[in-house]
């Protein structure tokens, strides 16, 4: 429902922007097939081509004028035609570089007012305070190390996403789960490099190498290397996880959890990467690892370092990967 909201919102944006809007204060407003008491929720394009959407209030509501973000608005919007005055809640982004961000939060305005249509001004304000914070930039910049390693999560997602349209579903790692990705009962710990010369990993906990009950487990070993304009950016991998992916809502949410938002991109248009290895690695049983079990009594919060040059890897070339990627999704439907 949400993607067929998406583009019947996306549908009328485009239509209205086809015409030109004649001043400021004015917008061309389309009727959105999302009814309530109060009439229908209103698609929106004002003069600059900025894109809105309207929300019908009562007599007695009022919207506090709110410009909490440098993307966001909401107030309030008088609409007349010369026989019926209307007032409505618009909310606005200001922003064309976060077009498709917005489209997504205005599909789930409108997925909630479909649930509570006695009350469309509570929906947009209940889904507008979850996702105000993608439109505005993280708290702190991502260190240099997270920048890498969230690149290398995505890295792998977007193998995921290759195989798997769902695949959103299986990243774990933003939510603090011990291991990045979990397939069923596969899971996959990605751990990623900037280092030129050697292979190893700092392993963080007892039970970060310690497979999912009755399950397996892959170490993925990424080595990036910072160049300067002809690698991709973070935002790259973003966009591609959005056109392989089913659920744009999810994607987003959980890159926020994992410190990078939208509003975040210009931040990082001049870190670029490129991959120059990706390692596949099954942890089995002689795979080096303490396990918890024998770990002394008393130590907790043990991290140490893992050479994986002495390992032997499972796969290391492309089709290789697709191929492991695939015989993991297909055994854990």
């Amino acid at each position: 429902m949400s993607a067929l909201l998406r583009k019947v919102v996306d549908d009328h944006w485009e239509h209205l922007e086809e015409k030109h809007v004649s001043g400021p204060e004015h917008v061309r407003t389309s009727d959105l097939p999302v009814a309530t008491p109060l009439g229908p929720v209103l698609a929106a394009v004002d003069h600059v081509g900025n894109r809105h959407v309207l929300v019908p209030l009562t007599a007695h509501q009022h919207v506090r004028p709110d410009r909490g973000g440098a993307a966001l608005t909401v107030r309030e919007r008088p609409l007349e035609n010369g026989e019926v005055y209307e007032r409505y809640a618009d909310l606005g982004c200001l922003r064309r570089d976060l077009d498709e961000v917005f489209t997504g939060l205005v599909a789930d305005i409108l997925a909630a007012v479909e649930e509570a249509p006695e009350r469309p001004l509570k929906a947009l304000y209940t889904v507008l305070a979850r996702w105000r914070a993608l439109f505005q930039h993280s708290p702190a910049p991502l260190t240099a190390d997270r920048l890498a390693g969230l690149f290398g999560e995505l890295v792998v997602l977007n193998e995921l996403l290759a195989g798997e349209s769902t695949a959103v579903d299986f990243w774990t790692g933003p939510s603090g789960h011990r291991h990045d990705f979990l397939v069923g009962t596969q899971g996959i710990e990605v751990k990623t490099s900037t280092a030129t010369t050697d292979r190893k990993v700092r392993i963080h906990g007892v039970e970060q190498l310690l497979p999912p009950p009755h399950g397996d487990l892959d170490l993925v070993w990424v080595r990036l290397e910072r160049v300067a304009e002809q690698g991709r950016t973070i935002a790259d991998l973003v966009e591609d996880a959005r056109r392989a992916g089913d659920d744009d809502n999810a994607l987003l949410f959980k890159l926020a959890e994992a410190g990078y938002r939208p509003a975040d991109a210009d931040l990082y248009r001049e870190v670029h990467f490129t991959v120059r290895e990706q390692r596949w690695y099954e942890v089995g049983e002689d795979f080096p690892r303490i396990d918890p079990s024998s770990a002394p009594a008393g130590i907790s919060d043990l991290d140490y370092t893992l050479d994986l040059d002495q390992q032997q890897p499972q796969v290391t070339d492309d089709p290789g990967i697709r191929d492991r990627i695939i015989r993991i999704t297909q055994e854990n439907k």
